[in-house]
This record gives structure tokens, sequence and C-alpha cells, in this order.
């Protein structure tokens, strides 16, 4: 009798190990920022790979019931070829934990497969590729600097 020895195993194992690659290099890619201070952020950028900004937006303080944090959002805008594309970035700072922010953008109606630098006051923060539907997303806990703790 001949033994038949499954191929969907190995297949399987091989492509658990690819899609972990993968998510681990997309998380690495999303690491910029290894410390600042954005409690005043001024400027949020989108630029393509080729260094061209995409979206814009300027920053200011949201007032909301929260009095545990600092929140400052920017709506972010189309600058140049790519008129609908849209965004919006935004800065969390607690007023407890200086030391601690978080930085999220939200892109949508970009070329899909592209890859976006995110930057705030032009510091790098981060980078994502754009999805089939146009969209990118970065959410990233940065750490605030010395001078943030010494406070």
């Amino acid at each position: 009798m001949k033994r038949h020895h499954p191929i969907v195993p190995p297949l399987g194992l091989a492509a658990t190990a690819a899609m972990a690659l993968y998510m681990a290099a997309q998380l690495h890619a999303q690491r910029g920022v290894q410390a600042g201070d954005f409690t005043n952020a001024a400027i949020a950028e989108v630029q393509d790979a080729q260094g061209q900004i995409v979206l814009r937006g300027q920053f200011a303080v949201v007032d909301e019931q929260d009095q545990d944090d600092v929140e400052r959002k920017a709506a972010l805008q189309p600058v140049g070829n790519d008129a609908d594309a849209a965004g919006e970035a935004e800065v969390e700072v607690s007023r407890t934990t200086p030391v601690q922010q978080e930085i999220e953008f939200s892109v949508r109606n970009l070329q899909a497969g592209t890859s976006v630098r995110f930057f705030i006051d032009g510091q790098v923060v981060g980078q994502a590729s754009v999805d089939r539907r146009g969209r990118a997303e970065l959410e990233v806990a940065v750490p605030g600097s010395a001078a943030d703790a010494a406070r």
C-alpha cells in the first residue's frame, strides 16, 4: 500500500510563518520616533515615498470633558494632485504622566499599494502602506523626552 503524505499541514505552517514575518515587518516599519514632546504639536503631514507632501493640517487643542489628557487634532487637507485625499491626525498627552504620548493618523483616498510616512513638526513618527481601499493608519505610543520626565 502506498502512503500519502499530506501536503496541507506544511503549506499551512509556511503560510503562517510568512504572515507572521510580514506582520512583524509592518510593525517594525511603523516605528519611527524614539522620543519627543508633542504637547504643542503644530503641523501634521503625510508624505509619499518620493517625499512629496500629500496631506497637511494644523493641530488645534480639543476642548473635551477628559481632564486627564491634552488632545490636539488636525484635519488633513490635500496638497498637490490628489484632490480627494483626506485624513485626521491626533496627539494625546497624559497630564498625569506626560512621558506617555499617543499619536494617531488615519488617511483615506490615497493610491493603493503606496507607502506613506507620517510627520509631526517635521519629525517622522512612522510609516505605513496604503491598503487596497486607499486607506492607511498609524497608532503609536511615543515616550516623551527626558525633559518631559523632569517636569
